[in-house]
Protein backbone atom coordinates (compact mmCIF):
# COMPACT_ATOMS: atom_id res chain seq x y z
CA UNK A 1 0.00 0.00 0.00
CA UNK A 2 1.32 3.33 -0.99
CA UNK A 3 1.37 6.51 1.50
CA UNK A 4 -1.04 8.00 -0.51
CA UNK A 5 -3.25 5.76 0.04
CA UNK A 6 -1.99 4.90 3.98
CA UNK A 7 -3.54 8.69 4.21
CA UNK A 8 -6.84 8.18 2.61
CA UNK A 9 -8.02 5.23 4.97
CA UNK A 10 -7.07 6.68 7.46
CA UNK A 11 -9.20 9.71 7.03
CA UNK A 12 -11.76 6.88 6.35
CA UNK A 13 -11.35 5.04 8.99
CA UNK A 14 -10.91 7.61 11.86
CA UNK A 15 -13.01 7.99 15.13
CA UNK A 16 -14.87 10.49 13.46
CA UNK A 17 -16.20 8.29 9.59
CA UNK A 18 -19.46 7.60 11.22
CA UNK A 19 -21.00 11.41 12.25
CA UNK A 20 -22.08 13.50 9.36
CA UNK A 21 -21.16 17.10 9.11
CA UNK A 22 -24.27 19.66 9.33
CA UNK A 23 -24.69 21.30 5.94
CA UNK A 24 -23.89 24.85 6.24
CA UNK A 25 -27.74 25.58 3.74
CA UNK A 26 -29.87 23.82 6.57
CA UNK A 27 -28.55 26.75 9.26
CA UNK A 28 -29.22 29.18 6.80
CA UNK A 29 -33.06 28.27 6.47
CA UNK A 30 -33.25 28.57 10.79
CA UNK A 31 -32.33 32.14 10.79
CA UNK A 32 -34.67 32.78 7.92
CA UNK A 33 -37.45 31.32 9.68
CA UNK A 34 -36.43 33.40 12.72
CA UNK A 35 -36.36 36.30 10.44
CA UNK A 36 -39.31 36.37 9.22
CA UNK A 37 -41.42 34.82 12.59
CA UNK A 38 -39.87 38.02 14.37
CA UNK A 39 -41.44 40.19 11.33
CA UNK A 40 -44.54 38.57 11.84
CA UNK A 41 -44.74 39.61 15.38
CA UNK A 42 -43.52 43.13 14.48
CA UNK A 43 -46.71 43.78 12.37
CA UNK A 44 -49.13 42.02 14.65
CA UNK A 45 -47.89 44.56 17.05
CA UNK A 46 -48.04 47.40 15.12
CA UNK A 47 -51.52 46.16 14.04
CA UNK A 48 -52.78 46.33 17.78
CA UNK A 49 -50.89 49.96 17.95
CA UNK A 50 -52.45 51.29 15.23
CA UNK A 51 -56.16 49.99 16.05
CA UNK A 52 -55.85 51.24 20.29
CA UNK A 53 -54.46 54.50 18.50
CA UNK A 54 -58.16 54.68 16.67
CA UNK A 55 -60.09 53.66 19.75
CA UNK A 56 -58.80 56.83 21.61
CA UNK A 57 -59.70 59.06 18.79
CA UNK A 58 -63.38 57.42 18.28
CA UNK A 59 -63.62 57.40 22.17
CA UNK A 60 -62.33 61.23 22.17
CA UNK A 61 -64.85 62.83 19.11
CA UNK A 62 -68.29 62.22 21.41
CA UNK A 63 -66.62 63.92 24.17
CA UNK A 64 -65.16 66.71 22.01
CA UNK A 65 -69.22 67.71 20.26
CA UNK A 66 -70.49 67.08 23.68
CA UNK A 67 -68.26 69.68 24.84
CA UNK A 68 -69.95 72.21 22.07
CA UNK A 69 -72.91 72.13 23.24
CA UNK A 70 -72.45 74.17 26.75
CA UNK A 71 -70.95 77.13 24.69
CA UNK A 72 -74.12 77.90 22.94
CA UNK A 73 -76.56 77.46 25.81
CA UNK A 74 -75.00 80.51 27.16
CA UNK A 75 -75.31 82.86 24.21
CA UNK A 76 -79.16 81.78 24.12
CA UNK A 77 -79.84 82.76 27.42
CA UNK A 78 -77.79 86.23 27.76
CA UNK A 79 -79.21 87.18 24.22
CA UNK A 80 -82.71 86.56 25.72
CA UNK A 81 -81.68 88.41 28.85
CA UNK A 82 -80.58 91.29 26.80
CA UNK A 83 -84.15 91.98 25.19
CA UNK A 84 -83.94 90.00 22.18
CA UNK A 85 -85.39 86.79 20.87
CA UNK A 86 -83.13 83.49 20.53
CA UNK A 87 -82.89 83.74 16.68
CA UNK A 88 -81.11 87.31 17.25
CA UNK A 89 -83.76 89.47 16.35
CA UNK A 90 -85.14 92.56 18.38
CA UNK A 91 -87.81 91.93 21.12
CA UNK A 92 -91.33 93.10 19.86
CA UNK A 93 -91.72 96.19 22.28
CA UNK A 94 -95.74 97.65 22.79
CA UNK A 95 -95.47 101.51 20.31
CA UNK A 96 -96.62 103.90 22.63
CA UNK A 97 -99.91 105.71 21.84
CA UNK A 98 -100.28 108.88 19.56
CA UNK A 99 -100.73 111.82 21.66
CA UNK A 100 -103.83 113.49 20.73
CA UNK A 101 -103.45 117.12 19.42
CA UNK A 102 -104.96 119.52 21.72
CA UNK A 103 -106.75 122.36 19.64
CA UNK A 104 -105.38 125.77 19.65
CA UNK A 105 -106.85 129.23 19.21
CA UNK A 106 -106.60 128.56 15.18
CA UNK A 107 -108.29 125.46 15.62
CA UNK A 108 -111.38 127.10 16.76
CA UNK A 109 -114.60 128.94 15.50
CA UNK A 110 -114.96 132.37 15.58
CA UNK A 111 -117.32 133.57 17.83
CA UNK A 112 -121.35 134.18 16.46
CA UNK A 113 -122.55 137.36 17.13
CA UNK A 114 -126.65 136.99 18.57
CA UNK A 115 -128.90 135.41 15.63
CA UNK A 116 -131.32 137.92 14.13
CA UNK A 117 -134.26 137.06 11.88
CA UNK A 118 -134.27 135.41 8.62
CA UNK A 119 -135.17 138.55 7.02
CA UNK A 120 -133.32 141.00 9.12
CA UNK A 121 -129.32 142.62 8.69
CA UNK A 122 -126.51 141.10 9.82
CA UNK A 123 -123.73 144.05 10.64
CA UNK A 124 -120.12 142.76 11.49
CA UNK A 125 -119.28 145.51 13.13
CA UNK A 126 -116.38 146.60 10.43
CA UNK A 127 -117.89 147.78 7.96
CA UNK A 128 -119.37 144.65 6.29
CA UNK A 129 -123.48 143.60 6.72
CA UNK A 130 -124.59 140.27 5.64
CA UNK A 131 -128.08 140.07 4.83
CA UNK A 132 -130.09 137.28 3.42
CA UNK A 133 -132.25 138.47 0.01
CA UNK A 134 -134.00 134.66 -0.44
CA UNK A 135 -134.44 131.52 0.75
CA UNK A 136 -136.56 128.54 -1.44
CA UNK A 137 -137.44 125.60 -1.55
CA UNK A 138 -136.52 123.91 -4.24
CA UNK A 139 -135.66 120.30 -5.96
CA UNK A 140 -132.14 120.23 -5.39
CA UNK A 141 -130.39 117.65 -7.75
CA UNK A 142 -127.31 116.02 -6.51
CA UNK A 143 -123.78 116.20 -9.27
CA UNK A 144 -120.83 114.29 -7.73
CA UNK A 145 -120.20 111.72 -4.99
CA UNK A 146 -121.93 112.54 -1.63
CA UNK A 147 -124.92 114.70 -3.13
CA UNK A 148 -128.54 113.37 -3.08
CA UNK A 149 -130.79 115.05 -4.77
CA UNK A 150 -133.88 115.86 -3.48
CA UNK A 151 -135.87 118.40 -1.21
CA UNK A 152 -133.51 121.59 -0.16
CA UNK A 153 -133.22 124.83 0.46
CA UNK A 154 -132.09 127.28 -1.79
CA UNK A 155 -129.95 130.41 0.04
CA UNK A 156 -129.18 133.34 -1.27
CA UNK A 157 -126.45 135.54 0.97
CA UNK A 158 -125.26 139.31 0.13
CA UNK A 159 -122.41 140.90 2.00
CA UNK A 160 -121.72 144.42 1.62
CA UNK A 161 -118.47 146.72 2.01
CA UNK A 162 -119.24 149.59 3.99
CA UNK A 163 -115.74 149.67 5.03
CA UNK A 164 -112.85 151.73 3.37
CA UNK A 165 -110.81 148.70 2.66
CA UNK A 166 -110.75 146.07 -0.25
CA UNK A 167 -112.00 142.70 1.23
CA UNK A 168 -111.53 138.91 -0.07
CA UNK A 169 -114.94 136.76 -0.52
CA UNK A 170 -112.93 133.25 -1.29
CA UNK A 171 -112.64 132.72 2.88
CA UNK A 172 -116.74 132.78 3.15
CA UNK A 173 -118.17 130.10 4.89
CA UNK A 174 -122.21 129.08 4.84
CA UNK A 175 -123.35 126.85 6.43
CA UNK A 176 -126.93 125.58 7.84
CA UNK A 177 -128.50 123.64 10.64
CA UNK A 178 -132.07 122.64 11.26
CA UNK A 179 -134.87 121.72 13.73
CA UNK A 180 -135.00 122.07 17.57
CA UNK A 181 -130.97 119.79 17.94
CA UNK A 182 -129.63 121.84 15.15
CA UNK A 183 -128.55 119.03 12.18
CA UNK A 184 -126.66 119.96 10.52
CA UNK A 185 -127.97 120.00 6.22
CA UNK A 186 -125.70 118.29 3.58
CA UNK A 187 -124.84 121.04 1.00
CA UNK A 188 -125.65 120.10 -2.17
CA UNK A 189 -123.88 120.52 -5.65
CA UNK A 190 -126.11 121.60 -7.05
CA UNK A 191 -126.40 123.71 -10.67
CA UNK A 192 -127.63 126.91 -9.24
CA UNK A 193 -124.58 127.23 -6.85
CA UNK A 194 -122.75 130.41 -7.19
CA UNK A 195 -120.43 130.20 -3.90
CA UNK A 196 -118.57 133.49 -3.48
CA UNK A 197 -114.93 134.21 -4.51
CA UNK A 198 -112.84 136.78 -5.42
CA UNK A 199 -112.42 140.62 -4.15
CA UNK A 200 -115.29 142.91 -3.05
CA UNK A 201 -114.37 147.03 -3.08
CA UNK A 202 -115.69 149.23 -0.83
CA UNK A 203 -118.64 150.33 -0.99
CA UNK A 204 -120.00 147.57 -3.43
CA UNK A 205 -122.30 144.40 -2.69
CA UNK A 206 -121.79 140.68 -3.98
CA UNK A 207 -124.02 137.87 -3.59
CA UNK A 208 -123.76 134.08 -3.73
CA UNK A 209 -126.27 131.19 -3.41
CA UNK A 210 -125.60 127.89 -1.72
CA UNK A 211 -127.96 124.71 -1.74
CA UNK A 212 -128.82 122.54 1.30
CA UNK A 213 -130.64 119.56 1.54
CA UNK A 214 -133.40 120.24 4.33
CA UNK A 215 -136.32 117.62 4.35
CA UNK A 216 -139.91 119.73 4.32
CA UNK A 217 -141.27 118.43 7.08
CA UNK A 218 -138.34 119.96 9.37
CA UNK A 219 -138.32 123.61 8.80
CA UNK A 220 -139.85 125.39 11.18
CA UNK A 221 -136.06 126.43 12.78
CA UNK A 222 -133.71 127.35 10.35
CA UNK A 223 -130.28 128.76 10.69
CA UNK A 224 -128.08 129.95 8.45
CA UNK A 225 -124.65 130.38 9.58
CA UNK A 226 -122.29 133.18 7.47
CA UNK A 227 -118.35 133.90 8.40
CA UNK A 228 -117.34 135.95 5.90
CA UNK A 229 -113.70 135.71 6.50
CA UNK A 230 -110.87 134.32 9.54
CA UNK A 231 -110.98 135.23 13.07
CA UNK A 232 -114.33 138.09 12.00
CA UNK A 233 -117.77 137.12 13.96
CA UNK A 234 -120.01 134.70 12.56
CA UNK A 235 -123.40 136.30 11.67
CA UNK A 236 -126.53 133.90 12.75
CA UNK A 237 -129.69 134.12 10.87
CA UNK A 238 -132.77 132.01 12.29
CA UNK A 239 -136.41 131.37 11.74
CA UNK A 240 -139.17 129.67 9.99
CA UNK A 241 -138.34 128.73 6.26
CA UNK A 242 -140.56 128.15 3.33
Amino acid sequence: MSSTDARTSGVASGPEAGRPEPSPPARWDRRRLLLAAGAALLVAALVVVLALTRGDDTDRTPAAAGSSAPSTAPSTAESTDAGTTPTGTAAPTTAPAPETPVAGPDDQLPPALEPVGLEAQGPVGDGTVVTLPAIEAVQGSGQGPGNVAGPALRVTVRILNDGDQEISLDGVAVNLSYGTDAAPASPLDDSSSRPFTGRLAPGEEAEGVYVFSVPSGARETVTVDVGYRAGAPRVLFTGRAA
